[in-house]
């Protein structure tokens, strides 16, 4: 077991700890930006919409077109994707487009299908993110990747980046029934490690990896602020906040 460090704050007997992806070790704002477009172009083109609404679209989905961001109280940042696309199918009929929640997921997986297939264009990772989990993999630790994306986009991404041997389990959206607020994914990632929530961290950029820690019986959790809330909004969620991995040591 390790200790986690800062100059305010230690956590003790850390023998696991649970990562969030994106947001926290991959860049956020390049990756589901380029995704979110892709998505907004998809409707106009299945919908016959016009291509004025491009832009529109986006912000509806939480990405802001112009300055390249994901928007700290979008959709994308607040919930899970069948929440995302409930809203969104709401959204829509101020267009006309009176459709379902099945055909917006058809439309959300071919999207992710084809953007896939072209995922190195599309993902950046946060460095010093990568550091600390390689050190940390160095150590002993038992890691794991708890997202609301699916397992595969997940494997892929880390394969792809050689960082499949840094986690022993991966669980997305497809691991389990529930959502990633209900705490159970995370339970799954808990029971895969055979390790004691008391014993493990979660680390993510939003609260809902903090609902999510809390609600798996895991009491240690840190927010990193490289996603799309800064650190002041998530300090009313959370203690343990860091501008960056790289504040946090080891001993």
């Amino acid at each position: 077991m390790i200790n986690l460090v800062t100059k305010d704050w230690c956590f003790d007997n850390v023998e696991a700890i649970l990562f969030d992806k994106d947001g926290t070790f991959i860049d956020l704002h390049y990756f589901w930006g380029k995704m979110t477009e892709l998505r907004a172009l998809e409707v106009i083109n299945r919908f016959g919409l016009s291509d004025n609404l491009f832009s529109e679209l986006c912000l509806y989905l939480g990405y802001d077109v112009n300055s390249g961001k994901m928007l700290s109280d979008g959709i994308t940042a607040l919930y899970s994707r069948s929440k995302i696309i409930e809203i969104f199918r709401r959204n829509l009929t101020q267009f006309g487009v009176d459709t379902t929640d099945e055909v917006l997921v058809d439309i959300f997986d071919k999207v992710s299908e084809d953007f896939y297939k072209n995922m190195q264009k599309y993902t950046k990772p946060i460095a010093e993110a990568i550091e600390f989990i390689k050190l940390l993999n160095q150590k002993g630790v038992k890691l794991g990747v708890v997202t609301s994306d699916s397992v595969e986009s997940a494997k892929m991404t880390l394969k792809y980046y050689g960082w499949d041997e840094l986690f022993e389990v991966v669980i997305g959206r497809e691991s389990s029934p529930y959502t990633k607020e209900s705490g159970e994914p995370t339970k799954l990632a808990l029971q895969k490690l055979n390790v004691n929530p008391q014993n493990t961290v979660m680390i993510g950029d939003a609260p809902m990896d903090y609902i999510s820690a809390r609600n798996a019986g895991i009491n240690k959790v840190i927010l990193v602020a490289t996603g799309q809330i800064n650190k002041c909004k998530l300090l009313k969620t959370c203690d343990f906040v860091v501008d960056s991995l790289s504040e946090i040591r080891f001993n």
